[in-house]
């Protein structure tokens, strides 16, 4: 059995909750895409959303607070540790239930590759890292594919359950985040699933490093309006095409105005280039 976990937003912190509940929706079908159905996905939230779900997709409640006074996604990174990381703690316990192999962790608006379960199936070892992926803004509609995705986005992971450092006695799911801190460890709620920064380095020194996964693993979702990382724009790239809106699903970015977004950088591009010239050419 594979686990994908992850965490929602607390509703005081967005800009529109009923956009993040419709780009977790988006995800949903993207993770739940997979060639094989031996996955599960655990979602925790301060507030289920109303209506239908893939059978694969169970929720979680919590009553967490805030992490911060701030209305809006741009909280903070140590309330994004803080929230995130014992959200996907409680993801993490939900998940023991059936006993998984392979756990993945996705931030609710990004998107992940359909082949992730067959290929971590078929397959040993302490898990994977996504080095290829895809950059996409839904402002432009334009998708780049980037080599250090591991270093960019959080959708990036797929860990043996065996290597998350569990005590013998877990907490329930109810726990305050105060208690899940203190009995799973800082290392274990911060490091390993708060954040993506250093958990690929932290494994290599315990002797679990993580092998890039050979193929495309992931899309980073840029622009939505409700990104933590502040990120709005991209005016690269190219278009999404049929093969990797199929790979990931993601067709719903497939838009004409993509098109013109694309046509206008080539001509910025083109002019950088002229310019150059010119600059260099003797009087």
């Amino acid at each position: 059995m594979f686990c994908f976990i992850t965490s929602v937003r607390h509703p005081r912190n967005s800009q529109d909750y009923g956009r993040v509940e419709s780009l977790l929706r988006a995800t949903l079908a993207s993770v739940c895409a997979q060639t094989v159905p031996d996955f599960r996905v655990v979602v925790v939230c301060n507030q289920v959303p109303s209506g239908k779900f893939p059978d694969q997709v169970e929720f979680v409640q919590v009553d967490f607070p805030p992490p911060s006074d701030v209305s809006g996604p741009a909280t903070g990174r140590e309330a994004v540790l803080r929230d995130k990381g014992t959200k996907l703690a409680v993801a993490l316990l939900a998940a023991q239930r059936h006993r998984p192999r392979h756990v993945m962790k996705f931030d609710a608006d990004d998107f992940v590759s359909r082949r992730i379960v067959e290929h971590v199936a078929g397959s040993d070892g302490p898990g994977w890292y996504v080095r290829d992926g895809f950059v996409v803004s839904s402002a432009t509609g334009l998708i780049t594919l980037t080599h250090d995705f591991v270093d960019r986005c959080g959708t990036s992971e797929i860990i043996a359950n065996d290597v998350f450092p569990l005590p013998a006695e877990v907490p329930g799911l109810g726990a305050s985040q105060d208690e899940l801190l203190d009995r799973l460890g800082p290392f274990l709620v911060r490091d390993l699933l708060g954040s993506h920064r250093h958990s690929r380095n932290h494994l290599a020194e315990r002797g679990t490093p993580l092998s890039p996964l050979p193929f495309p693993g992931a899309v980073y979702s840029i622009s939505t309006g409700e990104n933590h990382s502040g990120r709005t724009w991209m005016d690269r790239g190219r278009p999404v095409s049929r093969a990797v809106a199929e790979e990931f699903g993601i067709g719903h970015l497939r838009n004409a105005s993509a098109w013109g977004h694309w046509a206008r950088q080539d001509a910025r591009a083109a002019l950088g280039r002229v310019r150059r010239v010119v600059g260099r050419t003797p009087a």
